[in-house]
């Protein structure tokens, strides 16, 4: 199900009970779709640009493979945003084998991501961010001119539609586009 409706963003934060009355008792595969019209361009027109935060997950995935068929559709530009989480944590930085298995996950998971986009046909640029919180780092590079975010999540239980602190961030904090892919 794709829920794209005026008012999506309740102003004391989160989705508003409009959309959670849609949403709540689909089982299925959920898309919300936030709009905004960022850098005085509308959305829908072709050629924009798409930020893709990617973490190896299967609902980041999903999320890409969404991304990567509206960047196909309208000629967008798709940037893979990967966020690794180095912040020192007591004051000591990961060590040799950790930050050398982390950067080999971190290219894995872009390598994927570039197949995939091989595979659709679309120009794909890959960034990263480091400690840095990931709402934080996608709110930052979102600020570089992107016209849509492309963010997979997973619904949470419970009385509203929750995806979790990072969407809701993103969605509370968010001047771009967003499509929240639930699946």
């Amino acid at each position: 199900m794709i829920v794209g409706i005026g008012k999506t963003r309740n102003p004391k934060g989160g989705f508003t009970k409009e959309v959670t009355a849609i949403t709540i008792g689909f089982e299925g595969a959920v898309a919300v779709v936030d709009t905004h019209v960022s850098n005085g361009k509308d959305v829908r027109e072709r050629g924009g640009r798409i930020l893709l935060p990617v973490n190896g997950t299967d609902v980041s995935r999903r999320a890409a493979e969404v991304a990567l068929t509206l960047a196909r559709a309208s000629d967008a530009h798709v940037t893979a945003l990967y966020i690794t989480r180095t912040a020192n944590s007591g004051g000591r930085g990961k060590t040799g084998p950790r930050k050398r298995a982390s950067r080999r996950n971190e290219q894995a998971v872009l390598k994927d991501i570039a197949a995939l986009a091989a595979r659709y046909d679309v120009t794909l640029r890959s960034t990263t961010r480091s400690k840095a919180a990931p709402d934080e780092a996608i709110l930052q590079e979102a600020k570089r001119g992107y016209d849509l975010i492309v963010l997979g999540v997973s619904k949470r239980p419970g009385e509203t539609l929750y995806f979790g602190n990072t969407a809701t961030s993103i969605l509370d904090h968010s001047d771009t586009s967003n499509l929240f892919v639930a699946s």
